[in-house]
């Protein structure tokens, strides 16, 4: 009964493991696709994968990523992401971005050297969540903002016979450095509402960063975005001088309640 037993166990033990494994390669896999999607926008990509978990899950850890277009102007760089999923759900995936997070775009520099940083993905539903606290940014390596709470999601939104894409940003305590000692209100809240359409966003140049331009709009639809700020000291006159020109017109014409 004793070897019957222990036999059992090991033959349960290594099916599971080969299923174990043959999930640890669809996943691998499916990250190298994505990956290597950046390819066709003209993108060089270097990583490396380490995969853990087992029995129940699949945790895919992303060493070293670094995503260089080959002209050399726009890259994006970032130490750790861990990819995790259950064996029992291929749906659903979390990711997990450990700072520090550079993102290059021509002459500037957007970097964010603390806080956390999590993302869900539905790959049936099409959604994408990113949740981030505490973060701390840079531009061109001087303080730039630091904010207590991001979410930032997408959804689809059926109007008549086609889809579109909704884009929603609420940040709580967004607060701009200044080093004029000028007192500002802090408790300021406002919201921008405005549609990004595909033009704007091959104009802005966000279809040559990888996963931004198929997550926010695809061909022929346009995106709707809403941005809702709680508790901030930005003041639309003095802070967003420092945008590039398209970027202040988009929000200057968008609708701003205060």
């Amino acid at each position: 009964m004793l070897k019957f037993s222990i036999s059992v166990f090991l033959i349960l033990t290594i099916l599971a493991t080969i299923f174990w494994r043959e999930k640890v390669s669809i996943q691998e896999k499916l990250i190298a696709e994505q990956l290597h999607s950046s390819s066709k926008l003209n993108f060089e990509t270097s990583y490396a994968l380490r995969t853990s978990g087992f029995p129940n899950r699949t945790d895919t850890e992303i060493q070293e990523l670094e995503i260089t277009e080959r002209n050399g102007r726009n890259d994006f760089k970032v130490n750790r992401i861990l990819v995790m999923s259950l064996i029992y759900n291929s749906d659903k995936y979390i990711l997990s971005i450990n700072p520090p997070v550079r993102l290059r775009i021509g002459d500037n520099m957007l970097e964010v050297p603390n806080g956390t940083l999590d993302i869900s993905i539905s790959i049936k539903s099409g959604t994408f969540t990113l949740h981030g606290k505490n973060l701390i940014t840079h531009m061109n390596g001087k303080d730039l903002l630091t904010i207590k709470d991001l979410i930032f999601a997408t959804r689809f939104i059926k109007k008549k016979s086609l889809k579109h894409r909704e884009v929603f940003i609420k940040i709580q305590e967004l607060y701009v450095t200044r080093f004029d000692n000028e007192s500002t209100e802090k408790h300021k809240n406002m919201t921008f509402t405005f549609v990004l359409s595909r033009n704007l966003t091959e104009l802005l140049d966000l279809n040559k960063i990888p996963f931004l331009g198929e997550t926010i709009t695809r061909t022929g639809s346009n995106t709707q975005v809403t941005l809702e700020v709680i508790k901030t000291n930005l003041d639309i006159e003095k802070d967003l001088h420092t945008l590039p020109s398209v970027l202040r017109e988009l929000l200057y014409s968008s609708q701003v309640y205060r």
